[in-house]
């Protein structure tokens, strides 16, 4: 920016500054064109000047601070996070874990149970619910109060008496039992309650079992050999079965039906079973036998195991004195069992 030219001389000559020319003879100050003698000096006329820059710029840098920051919060977010923590850790933990085995109160008796062995053949095998182990921080006397907390459905099994021990234990299905125990000390004082289970597994290949619901009704199991007949030496059923037939290879006992149960007065179960069957079909049905009258619908459950695993269920009512109901065929050689 140029704001005037000042060019000093003590002797004649001439001389050019920038677009302003001026010449100096005999002490005579001589202004060149567009600039004119003002004290002593030349400077540009009023009309040729350059104009002045302003401090503001036109094209203004567009960075330059205006007073007020573009950044500046104006109480909205204009670029929210698109995807915020979903989780932020606040210190505490939102969800614990419970504690799955809190310490039991040392003021309590507390109860240990177990049973022995915790599986066991249905019907002719024994287990023992065992509590001697149970203690109270007092040293008290103890009181010990099992049962029965779970049975499978149409068990009529019950926890032997006893004590501490309850020996004898007889499953009559198979399934799972459940026995608690509870102990007392002689203050009067509860245990939290003890679980221990037992389960009853078939060994046999082969195990048919039965129950119903309403009683007096007697329903009878009949298991036929393959192309048996009802109520003949191919028929497995109360009269004849007890005490076992000889089916498949003679004198061969493991390929022989044996009736484990028979149940009259109440509602089952019956079981009739083969160790290890010949291949072949065999036949499940029921009789509502007709030395007890019950005129209503009766629901009648049979199951069917084969090695020990449960392969078929189902519950069906029975109307009237003296029918047969057909409920299933078994495929021993491809382990099938066949709705009827």
């Amino acid at each position: 920016m140029r704001i005037g030219i000042l060019c000093a001389v003590s002797v004649p000559w001439a001389m050019s500054c920038g677009d302003t020319s001026l010449t100096k003879t005999n002490d005579e100050l001589i202004c060149g064109p567009g600039t004119h003698e003002e004290a002593g000096v030349c400077v540009p006329n009023a009309d040729t000047a350059e104009p002045v820059e302003s401090d503001t710029d036109a094209d203004s840098d567009p960075d330059t601070d205006t007073g007020s920051d573009p950044d500046t919060d104006t109480g909205s977010d204009p670029d929210p996070d698109p995807d915020p923590d979903p989780d932020p850790d606040t210190g505490s933990d939102p969800d614990p874990d419970p504690d799955p085995d809190p310490d039991p109160d040392p003021d309590l008796p507390t109860a240990v149970c177990s049973v022995e062995p915790t599986t066991i053949r249905p019907i002719s095998d024994t287990a023992t619910w065992v509590g001697s182990e149970s203690t109270d921080p007092d040293g008290l006397s103890l009181r010990y109060d099992w049962r029965l907390l779970d049975v499978p459905s149409g068990s009529t099994a019950m926890m032997p008496s006893g004590s501490a021990n309850r020996s004898g234990f007889v499953a009559d299905l198979a399934g799972e039992y459940v026995g608690e125990l509870i102990v007392t000390n002689t203050d009067g004082v509860e245990s939290e309650p003890c679980e221990a289970t037992l389960n009853a597994e078939p060994v046999e290949s082969l195990w048919v079992e039965m129950f119903w619901e309403f009683n007096p009704d007697d329903m009878d199991l009949h298991l036929l050999a393959p192309d048996g007949v009802l109520e003949t030496e191919t028929d497995c059923y109360f009269s004849n079965c007890s005490s076992g037939l000889d089916w498949g290879v003679e004198g061969d006992s493991s390929d022989d039906p044996t009736l484990d149960l028979d149940d009259i007065s109440g509602t089952g179960p019956e079981n009739i079973n083969i160790e290890s069957p010949q291949p072949g079909i065999y036949t499940v049905i029921v009789h509502d036998y007709p030395s007890s009258v019950f005129e209503l619908s009766n629901p009648v459950t049979v199951n069917i195991y084969l090695d020990g695993a449960l392969a078929w269920t189902d519950t069906r009512s029975i109307v009237g004195e003296n029918t047969y109901t057909t409920f299933a065929t078994i495929d021993t050689e491809t382990s099938t069992v066949t709705d009827m």
